[in-house]
This record gives C-alpha cells, sequence and structure tokens, in this order.
C-alpha cells in the first residue's frame, strides 16, 4: 500500500504540468514522517537532485522538530548522498534555522525492499531526462 501512495503521488506531482511547489507525504518512519519538495527535483543526465524533509514526532535532544535535506542521487547506481541540510525547531521546516550544514557528501545504497530504495528507483524511472 506505501509503495502504491508514493507512487500516485510522483506520477501525479512530477508532472511538468503541476506549478504548485508543496511537500507532498510519502510516509510514516518511525521517528515521524517523510515529505519531498515536489518543485526541487531535478534531472541533470543521470542525475537527480531533491529536497526532503523528516518531521519528528518528538523534539530531538538538540531542539530539533523537523530536518530539511537537499540530496544527489546518482541513477545509474541508486546511491545518494546528502549534499546539504537545515536543522528547524518546528515541524515542516519551520520556526528558528539553528544550523545550517555540509555532510561528508559520502555516497550511500539502501538495501532493497526498503522504501529509500524504492523512492530513489521510483525518481529515476519518472523524473523526465533533459537530454
Amino acid at each position: 500500500m506505501k509503495k502504491l501512495t508514493v507512487l500516485f503521488f510522483l506520477v501525479y506531482f512530477l508532472n511538468p504540468m503541476s506549478l504548485k511547489a508543496e511537500w507532498i507525504k510519502l510516509f510514516t518512519i518511525s521517528e515521524g514522517d517523510l515529505f519531498l519538495e515536489s518543485s526541487s527535483i531535478t534531472r541533470e543526465k543521470n542525475r537527480i537532485f531533491y529536497s526532503q524533509l523528516v518531521n519528528y514526532n518528538q523534539k530531538k535532544k538538540n531542539n530539533v522538530f523537523s530536518f530539511i535535506s537537499h540530496s544527489e542521487l546518482d541513477c545509474n547506481n541508486l546511491m545518494i548522498r546528502d549534499l546539504n541540510y537545515e536543522l528547524y525547531s518546528k515541524r515542516m521546516g519551520q520556526g528558528k534555522n539553528f544550523y545550517t550544514g555540509t555532510p561528508s557528501k559520502k555516497w550511500k545504497k539502501f538495501a532493497n525492499e526498503t522504501s529509500a530504495h524504492f523512492l530513489n528507483k521510483l525518481l529515476c524511472e519518472r523524473v523526465y531526462k533533459n537530454n
């Protein structure tokens, strides 16, 4: 069911005629909800760039209630890396942005049958190529 819901939202919101930027809730994880920003999705050859947001169920020790990361996906091997991120004091990327960071940019690969792997595969298959 999760995969079907993700598929519906990605097919609908990745349509180039979609002009409205918004956070699309993809699924719920143990610590909170995962969203994808529809207007952030771009493709450059075999790379896809997008932003995702995690809303935590409970405030973290460092007063974080939401986390936005900007990621790069390599469609040749479905590996991903975070390019930068922001930490917020309220849900949905609201409130004080008290940290903007640049991660190590190491590539990571998710195991088959995980939600992250499914999302990455779907993005690579459904986002239109510019060339």
